[in-house]
């Protein structure tokens, strides 16, 4: 049998934060899922990561509609022994996101599942364009912000 590429250790939530607003009108419901991560590497153990998934819903509506999360999802990962850098740096961002989201969503339809209305089932995604839209936003939060210089010229007179 292969050894797995990406190993979860061990998980735990830092965030759970699961509110229900009842809508005020019948009708469909949009919401808005923003993702994010961050990425740590061990100290000295060169193949154990530590990934923090941050997963958040909220109606696409000015007043809060329907469900509203917050939530952190933190897990520690290793790699077999000698696999390739390029290789960890892409596996801990898709397969362990892919990994600690189908956790999250399990959590999350168990816990709505007592709620007043049907449950919150978060949607199927395709990690790695959740993968490359959080490296796109990181890249252009980390680009300088070009400022407008205004210059004046001295004027030189005689006295």
């Amino acid at each position: 049998m292969n050894q797995p590429a990406c190993e979860l250790d061990d998980f735990h939530f830092t965030r759970l934060a699961v509110r229900w607003y009842p809508p005020k009108e019948s009708g469909i419901l949009e919401t808005e899922y923003g993702f994010d991560y961050q990425v740590g590497r061990h100290k000295t153990e060169k193949n154990r990561y530590r990934l923090a998934f941050i997963v958040t819903a909220k109606s696409s509506t000015p007043e809060p509609v329907g469900y509203l999360l917050d939530s952190e999802i933190v897990g520690f990962f290793h790699f077999p022994e000698g696999t390739e850098q390029k290789k960890m740096d892409f596996l801990i961002r898709v397969n362990g996101c892919s990994i600690l989201y189908g956790i999250l969503r399990g959590q999350i339809a168990s816990i709505t599942g007592n709620f007043p209305n049907k449950k919150l089932l978060l949607p199927s995604l395709m990690m790695k364009e959740v993968v490359d839209g959080v490296e796109l936003r990181k890249a252009l939060e980390k680009k300088p912000k070009q400022r407008l210089v205004k210059s004046t010229a001295a004027k030189k007179g005689k006295n």
